[in-house]
């Protein structure tokens, strides 16, 4: 089953040229992208685009962070969508608070599961490859696009983070339901989203001699609606876990992931592999990655099976401006069905 809720577009944003670090206390900063995608996408199947497309993605990020006289460290974050026709006009926004016993976000940001894990899809894939789909018209509904447990995304929540401890970080999140921003549920059940739901992560990262290593754990607990209406709060439970690893050496990283789902009536258990590999050179990266997932469906349902083969090369031609190439063929059941699609763009950060 594809993710219940949609991955947060920060995460697509990563693979841009990094934005700067924080100011100093009590500066608002201002960190902005714009990015312009053209794709040719051959597909058998409806809604995805047969044909050439352009599009773009933009963001305007302001952040500020001050030090009480106590030590306490505390922030806001917020990220704004600037693409014409967006009707989710704000992406991530929340508040953190930091001392030496570790970290609390609150507000619409991605949780334990999604910030410490990690899978092959993390190795800095560029756009239009596995589980980075910006730009691109393939659609990979029914089964999972990379290994990646399902989780709240943005829904309005609490996290709190660990100090690290010889590398090790953990962290727990808890979101009553689906909404963010300022929206409140009135229903007794949010038939399309999470409910009560807690995430749980775990991470270490070190370096060993040249060698980097990143392992992360996660898992997702939650109550489900369902997505009809006949189920109602409660009947439904959500739960999934994924391990994954990152290693690095000499520009190179390998990465891989394994998730495994169980949506009770929603369906019947998901399992999901990625792998990838990148290397970095100088102002160059180039990237290969694939995904295999599939879904089974309860009684009477339909089997779903993703798999999907992808790589990209991307080159920072100055600070803040870098322009990309990426193809992916590949089955999505789910979706698009046996596709192919190729896609280029330009990216400008600031």
């Amino acid at each position: 089953m594809k993710k219940i809720l949609l991955a947060s577009s920060a995460i697509v944003a990563a693979a841009a040229v990094s934005a700067p670090a924080f100011a100093e206390d009590g500066a608002i900063n201002f960190n902005v992208f714009t990015q312009f995608h053209a794709s040719s996408t051959d597909a058998d199947n409806a809604p995805t685009n047969n044909g050439h497309d352009f599009n773009t993605n933009s963001e305007i990020k302001v952040s500020a962070s001050n030090t009480a006289d106590n030590g306490l460290k505390y922030g806001l974050v917020i990220e704004l969508e600037t693409d014409q026709g967006a009707t989710n006009n704000v992406d991530e926004n929340y508040i953190w608070l930091e001392s030496e016993f570790g970290r609390v976000e609150l507000g619409d940001q991605d949780g334990a599961a999604n910030n410490l894990f990690v899978g092959g899809a993390d190795v800095g894939l560029t756009y239009g490859m596995i589980d980075n789909p910006t730009g691109s018209a393939v659609n990979g509904s029914g089964a999972d696009t990379a290994a990646d447990v399902a989780d709240t995304s943005d829904a309005t929540k609490i996290t709190y983070y660990t100090p690290s401890f010889n590398g090790f970080k953990a962290a727990v999140s808890y979101a009553p339901d689906g909404d963010q921003g300022n929206s409140v549920t009135t229903a007794a059940v949010d038939q399309a989203a999470f409910e009560q739901s807690i995430e749980a992560g775990l991470n270490y990262s070190g370096t060993f001699n040249d060698f980097t290593l990143d392992v992360g754990a996660a898992g997702v607990w939650a109550d489900h609606g369902g997505n009809t209406a006949n189920l109602t709060q409660n009947d439904s439970q959500f739960w999934g876990a994924g391990v994954g690893f990152n290693v690095g050496y000499a520009g190179f990283k390998v990465g891989a992931g394994y998730t495994y789902e169980d949506g009770d009536k929603l369906f019947d258990n998901q399992n999901s592999v990625d792998a990838g590999i990148s290397y970095t050179t100088g102002p160059w990266l180039f990237a290969v990655a694939g995904v295999w997932s599939e879904t089974e469906a309860n009684s009477g349902g339909t089997d779903v099976e993703n798999q999907a083969i992808s790589a990209g090369v991307q080159y920072e031609v100055a600070p803040g401006l870098a322009v990309y190439g990426s193809a992916i063929t590949g089955d999505y059941e789910g979706g698009s069905g046996d596709f192919t699609s190729a896609q280029t763009g330009v990216l400008v950060s600031f």
